[in-house]
């Protein structure tokens, strides 16, 4: 399975947002920081969510095309 570039970048953000959000806890008045990093942490789910849904998505149609084949071709 190849590894998509944007996936490493969202995964690096939600590491980055879990960070922030420690950092802002600890360090910070709770305020509009602590939302921040939450809110980036919850896209990089939803963004990971999609694209497994996507790579899913292709993986199934995919195999339901080779099965078409073979079907045909056995004909």
């Amino acid at each position: 399975m190849k590894i998509n570039s944007l996936q490493i970048v969202r995964i690096s953000g939600m590491i980055l947002a879990v960070a922030g959000i420690i950092y802002a806890l600890e360090y910070m008045n709770r305020s509009f920081a602590v939302w921040f990093w939450v809110t980036l942490l919850g896209i990089g789910f939803v963004g990971l969510f999609v694209t497994f849904r996507t790579t899913q998505r292709h993986l199934r149609l995919e195999s339901k095309a080779r099965a078409r084949a073979a079907k045909k071709k056995r004909k």
